[in-house]
């Protein structure tokens, strides 16, 4: 039965129903994983994808500051800009995250207790403002903007604070209901099963439930879209709070489709009745009557009767009586807190709405002014000269920003002149608190606001705390860039994302990006490896899934499984068994589902060549690499398959087989190997281009039969390209095929260039030198072919790759201070988003490689049984196992140590040579005889005085 109101019910409570639910507030990692892995460290893991970071942070995708996240959760976030500027001057644009707009993330702690931004108001450093956030308390941060004029002349400078409350939707709708009803979240249901399982039932995108949309005219802001097929099952368990012995459960819904919908409906598994929810653009309701309900709880079970989709908000369980009563309308957003008077100079407190807590800030300049702005956007209040210059009024009294659009509001402390003589710094300082009332954040700001004299050295306590670059000499000069991309890396994260029914925080490859990205992802974990642990661990966890979640791993984007390297490159740093214990099945789950299982279509082709088309279009990363885009623009999906992602899933096998092997999961071993000679054959038999040295795109017909390589409209073989090498990052080359690959990265002209490997070679005549990837160098690919030249026993090779990128990133860095996401073929210029972590992430990894003391890396063959470094890095004591593929014997290794000293080196007993490369950094290569079954025992010591 479809209902519709406009009756005025009799009795009434307007309720805003709020999005978050009680798991919201307590699914966070422990921040103790930033510090040290405790035994039970993973525990805190378990049942959350968010991260362990404060709730002050650089949260925002809109504007350069610092946020706050409520603690109820719910997707709103309390924003504070700091805008430096020349004064009586509208150069200088608001710090834009959407754009370059001056600013450059400068240094920041793993834990984000201090984070800063240098601005540069006239380059390079001639003037310049040194925005820092540091960490008074959980509930109070540090504002420092501190002034800097090189130039010869006296300079007059501003300063600009905006604050505002930001809401992930533009409106919302509440309820007019009986009290002690509660409205229940479509998104809540206890199951969703679908009678057509597609490929995507277990790998649902970003991270949403099974059916799940965004939906701004949904009470909960989601929905659940039904009835794609007949036979979908979607089933709820809530409380009988009130103790109904009958009653209606009203459901609201619209339809998708223009078409009726009907469903079944079972309470506690009796049929109640079949109803039919007719076609309604805007939300409507309808009502199912219930008899005998149980006082233990209700188990609502739907079941789609025919093809018609129709989106699910919620649904109540009220008296008969109470069905005219209820009532939805949309409700405007409040942006404009109410002030609470402090009686304080210099000082601001606030009450929003829709947040719990209150705000407060205190400001060290007297005579600064407050102004409110209503518009969205205070960047187009500074372009207009006259909101840049102070202006005569009460004092105490709120000046308005001309103009304004009305659609936003914004709480703005103007400070102006500051006045910097040549030579000199001058700094200005704030603080921003909140608490549960508004007399704690009274006596908090009136505290802090007595002892200026304490901000400096809490700011200099917390600098302090940013992770010191402990290098040998050779490395100082790499510092600086390595700086940079640490500070970018580490603060490029957003709230909120939203996944698993739930808002957290979440990294972000540039903040021009709010969503999840899967192989970017993998690569920023890499490069925390060599920052914190535990901000590489929590990126892990974010990415993979236990058994009881919907979804395979977290999927946005291109799906090559890059943590699937950061799970083995943290137990190549850590060896801890139980981090080993916890994420071996959730990596596991991640590898079955790219090799077929669950609800996967990576294995419809009888070549057995691994197709990931339907989760993405991008099979690499490489948007614009050449046959993938003739591929798609032929609409050749269904019957072609790169090398890529059957290589990668080879590789994959052989990670997971040394967890295996380390876990004793032996039946798991065998899987592994057995899938390992499978995709290894399909490689060569079917991809290998003797004529161009390229393994190629292969083609298919439409029964999946493979029909040979694709080739370019000259016969040249399509694929003359990273995805070409793809096959030599598996292990599965023959040494006349990994000559002549290598042959042809490492040939100046072909992939090679003077800033790194190109993704065509440029000998091929669809090279493109003016591309996005296409005449580009970029940063990851090239990882992978670093590591694997060590397990080819070519560790020259590996610091060739290594130091040439480092080369780069020093160049570009030093130039622009930017973070860049690609490089020209052509110039070696950056280019792409400038404040980019993600896919340029490697370079932390080849800076620690090269010039960290107490670093040792191998290639993927390698699994660290044991290792364990002298305590000031000059020496090293070590158990390993070469996995040996073909009966190789052979591997080699990169080790830094301390380079005041010279070093000798044994091996399983045997000396062994260690080539010197840079002081204290030393290629081994190691050779072991069949009898030492791959393991082998490397000590590496100071050289005795007397030789």
């Amino acid at each position: 039965m479809i209902i519709n109101h406009t009756k005025k019910p009799k009795y009434i409570l307007l309720a805003t129903l709020l999005i978050a639910i009680v798991t919201n507030l307590i699914a966070q990692p422990s921040p103790s994983i930033y510090n040290k892995w405790e035994l039970g460290f993973t525990s805190s893991l378990k049942n959350t994808h968010d991260m362990a970071l404060p709730a002050w942070g650089p949260y925002s995708n809109k504007f350069n500051g610092i946020s706050h996240i409520p603690t109820l959760n719910d997707g709103i976030r309390f924003d504070v800009i700091v805008q430096p500027s020349i004064y009586f001057r509208n150069i200088t644009p608001l710090a834009s995250t959407q754009r370059e707009s001056g600013y450059h993330p400068w240094q920041a702690s793993a834990d984000l207790s201090y984070f800063s931004y240098r601005f540069q108001l006239e380059w390079k450093n001639r003037l310049y403002c040194d925005v820092s956030y540091s960490k008074v308390d959980e509930k109070s941060r540090l504002i420092r903007a501190a002034y800097v004029n090189n130039t010869t002349e006296t300079k007059s400078m501003a300063l600009n604070i905006f604050s505002s409350i930001m809401y992930p939707y533009n409106k919302r709708v509440t309820i007019v209901k009986p009290s002690g009803t509660h409205f229940e979240k479509a998104s809540n249901y206890s199951s969703f099963t679908d009678s057509v399982v597609a490929f995507n039932y277990n790998l649902v995108y970003d991270g949403q439930l099974r059916g799940q949309i965004k939906d701004e005219n949904a009470v909960s802001k989601t929905a659940i879209v039904i009835g794609k097929n007949h036979g979908e099952r979607l089933s709820f368990q809530f409380a009988n709070t009130r103790k109904l012995d009958e009653g209606v459960i009203l459901l609201r819904y619209r339809s998708v489709d223009k078409s009726d919908a009907k469903i079944s409906v079972k309470v506690n598994n009796q049929l109640t009745e079949s109803i039919e929810l007719k076609y309604a653009k805007e939300y409507t309701l309808a009502k199912v009557s219930v008899k005998n309900i149980s006082d233990d709880g209700i188990n609502l079970a739907l079941k789609t009767l025919n093809a018609a989709k129709v989106a699910l908000d919620g649904f109540m369980l009220l008296k008969e009586s109470e069905v005219n009563e209820i009532e939805f309308h949309d409700d405007s957003l409040n942006r404009i807190p109410k002030e609470i008077s402090s009686g304080i100079a210099n000082t601001a407190v606030f009450k929003y709405d829709d947040i719990e807590e209150y705000y407060g800030l205190v400001w060290s300049d007297s005579l600064a002014d407050r102004r409110t702005l209503f518009d969205d956007n205070p960047d187009t209040a500074l372009l207009y000269f006259d909101h840049l210059v102070k202006k005569e009024h009460p004092a105490g009294q709120k000046s308005r920003i001309g103009g304004g659009n009305n659609h936003g509001y914004f709480e703005n402390i103007f400070t102006a002149p500051i006045v910097v003589a040549p030579g000199q710094q001058v700094t200005r300082y704030a603080y921003v608190v909140y608490g549960s009332s508004d007399k704690e954040v009274i006596d908090k700001i009136k505290k802090l606001g007595a002892n200026w004299q304490d901000a400096e050295n809490t700011y200099r306590q917390q600098q302090s705390a940013v992770k010191e670059w402990s290098v040998n000499k050779a490395g100082i000069p790499y510092i600086f860039g390595q700086q940079l991309m640490a500070a970018t890396t580490l603060t490029n994260v957003n709230y909120p994302t939203f996944a698993g029914n739930k808002f957290m925080k979440h990294t972000t490859p540039g903040k021009r990006w709010s969503a999840f990205y899967t192989w970017d992802a993998g690569f920023i974990g890499l490069g925390y490896t060599t920052l914190n642990l535990g901000r590489a661990v929590e990126s892990l966890n974010a990415y993979t899934m236990d058994s009881a979640e919907q979804s395979a791993f977290l999927e946005h984007g291109t799906p090559l499984p890059i943590q699937a390297y950061l799970f083995n490159e943290l137990w190549n740093i850590t060896q801890n068994t139980e981090y080993l214990t916890y994420f071996y099945p959730r990596l596991k789950r991640y590898y079955d589902y790219l090799n077929g299982a669950e609800s996967s279509s990576t294995r419809k082709l009888k070549s057995n060549l691994i197709q990931t088309w339907d989760i993405f279009y991008n099979s690499g990363g490489w948007d614009d690499y050449s046959p993938q885009v003739y591929m798609h623009r032929n609409k050749l999906t269904k019957t072609i398959a790169p090398t890529v992602n059957t290589s990668h899933q080879i590789r994959f096998a052989k990670l997971l087989k040394m967890a295996a092997t380390q876990l004793g999961y032996h039946q798991d071993i065998k899987k592994y190997d057995k899938d390992i000679i499978m995709y290894g054959d399909a490689l060569q038999r079917w991809a290998w281009d003797e004529a161009s040295g390229y393994f190629g795109y292969v083609k298919h017909d439409n029964y999946g039969n493979p029909t040979g390589i694709l080739k370019h409209a000259s016969d040249l073989n399509f694929n003359m390209g990273i995805d070409g090498v793809s096959p030599l990052i598996a292990g599965i080359c023959t040494p006349a095929q990994t000559k002549r690959i290598l042959e042809n990265i490492f040939t100046k002209g072909r992939l090679w260039t003077d800033h790194g490997i190109t993704a065509i070679d440029q000998s091929a005549p669809y090279y493109n030198k003016d591309g996005y990837w296409n005449g580009r160098v970029w940063m990851p690919h090239q990882w992978f072919i670093w590591k694997i030249m060590l397990d080819a026993n070519e560790p020259e090779r590996a610091v060739q790759i290594a130091q040439t990128a480092l080369d780069v990133w020093k160049r570009e860095t030093a130039n622009s201070y930017n973070c860049w996401e690609n490089f020209s073929v052509e110039t070696g210029n950056g280019g792409g988003w400038h404040q980019f972590g993600a896919l340029s992430s490697p370079v932390l990894n080849w800076f620690t490689a090269l010039y960290k003391p107490g670093t040792i890396t191998h290639g993927f063959d390698i699994w660290p049984i044991s290792q364990k470094f002298k305590p000031e890095n000059d020496g090293l004591n070590g158990e390993f196992k070469l996995f040996a593929e073909q009966g190789n014997l052979t591997t080699s290794m990169l080790l830094c140590l301390d380079d005041e000293h010279e070093y000798e080196a044994t091996c399983n007993g045997k000396r062994i040579d260690l080539t010197k490369i840079l002081d204290g950094l030393y290629a081994l290569k190691i050779s072991l005889d069949k009898k030492d079954k791959g393991v082998f025992k490397l000590e590496v010591q100071k050289q005795s005085l007397n030789k």
